[in-house]
């Protein structure tokens, strides 16, 4: 197999593109897991204030500053109302916030019966006042009562928005899975690619696409729910879900085309004319074609002259024609370098030329070109029992064929 240099250069840019996705990653990353740490964690902190401990959150005061502390905000009801569940009360108080312009309502599940003049929503109706504590955009707890003393009710709320832990999140699994993709990539271009004979090396393709896919599963985990675990875990389980099967149809998929061989007739050319081909053999037979491949009745070779009259050099020997497939990969350039599609059989190039009917008008469509490679053997002369071969499109394999058939014949 040939060093296939392009695999290098492939390698060296998903190298490249991984290292920028992934190194932007890390930080989003930490900066998620530090914001979910501060929302969470920050309920179990112990702390006492004017002599006596007001409960197990921080409040903005003398002690504690901004934006190290819950803040504190008087509100006016205005309207409340509740619904009765089996196990709690669903409460709803619609308040006036501190500037008098401000409306909101407030929604929150109480295990007290809304008879209890003791609850929160019982000094509410009551017109005792009414103070909300904010911490990150968050309402973390309801008071209801006088300020000075023990006689007010508190309500402590359990929501978490989980907005500064998202965005951060969400951006890091996607750019997990597209750092991680191109890592896939360069891995495999790095160890299999020049190695791999497939005209398209989906094993580095499919992977990429999986990887991503996992990323965007992950980024819809952390807007669904923001905690840590979640994403990686939705990541991972995305992860494994979409590369297993795609790995095991590769495997397959490789098993079942590479063995695969097209049947062409020979035909006798009726005279000298140029076949975009190429020719790639060791020794002798490593011509490095620039230009057309000619091909006539008795001769096939290479000449400068483009009327294909003087100067026409014939191939070295004899060659017997082994098979006929489509172009691999790590096949050379001269061989394959002609490829504008991939090598369809009858079956498939009927189902794709329906599909096109439909779509663009017969007269616009450009016949395209399907590349062969003729696998041959060299009989005599230089470089004997050699493997030679020779590439051309599949409406020009036929006279190739046929040229190399009848130089063989000549040569003997």
């Amino acid at each position: 197999m040939r060093t296939g240099i392009g695999d290098f250069v492939r390698a060296g840019v998903c190298l490249l593109l991984s290292l920028v996705f992934l190194g932007a990653a890390w930080p989003l990353w930490q900066t998620a897991q530090q914001a979910r740490q501060d929302d969470v964690g920050f309920s179990k902190v112990v702390i006492v204030e004017n002599g006596h401990q007001t409960g197990r959150l921080k409040v903005c005061g003398d002690r504690y500053r901004k934006p190290y502390c819950m803040q504190r905000e008087r509100v006016t009801v205005r309207d409340s109302a509740y619904t009765l569940k089996r196990s709690s009360t669903r409460y709803t108080l619609e308040l006036t916030r501190a500037d008098h312009r401000r409306t909101m309502e407030l929604a929150y599940s109480d295990h007290r019966s809304h008879d209890e003049r003791d609850s929160v929503y019982g000094r509410a109706q009551a017109e005792e006042p009414v103070t909300l504590f904010w911490w990150r955009g968050s309402v973390r707890m309801i008071q209801a009562g006088k300020d000075s003393g023990d006689d007010r009710s508190v309500v402590r709320t359990s929501h978490y928005p989980g907005r500064l832990f998202t965005a951060p999140a969400a951006l890091a699994s996607v750019l997990w899975g597209l750092g991680l993709g191109p890592l896939w990539a360069a891995v495999w271009l790095l160890l299999r690619g020049r190695r791999n004979p497939l005209t398209m090396a989906w094993q580095w393709l499919a992977p990429v696409l999986a990887l991503a896919a996992a990323g965007g599963v992950g980024a819809l985990a952390a807007l669904a729910e923001p905690r840590p675990r979640a994403v990686v875990q939705s990541f991972a389980v995305a992860a494994a879900a979409l590369l297993i099967p795609a790995l095991l149809w590769l495997r397959r998929w490789t098993r079942t085309r590479l063995p695969r061989k097209c049947d062409v007739e020979p035909v006798q050319p009726v005279d000298v004319h140029p076949v975009d081909g190429g020719v790639s053999g060791t020794g002798p037979w490593k011509l490095g074609i620039k230009s057309p491949l000619y091909v006539g009745p008795d001769v096939i070779g290479t000449t400068p002259d483009p009327a294909a009259k003087v100067a026409l050099k014939p191939l070295p020997g004899p060659l017997r024609v082994i098979t006929v497939r489509p172009p691999y990969r790590s096949d050379p350039r001269a061989v394959r370098r002609y490829s504008i599609h991939p090598y369809l059989d009858e079956e498939a190039r009927a189902r794709r030329a329906e599909r096109q009917r439909w779509y663009t008008p017969r007269a616009q469509q450009a016949e395209p070109t399907y590349p062969l490679v003729a696998v041959c053997e060299v009989l005599d002369g230089p470089g004997r029992g050699s493997q030679v071969l020779i590439g051309a499109p599949e409406q020009d394999m036929p006279e190739v064929l046929g040229a190399i058939a009848a130089h063989a014949r000549q040569w003997r």
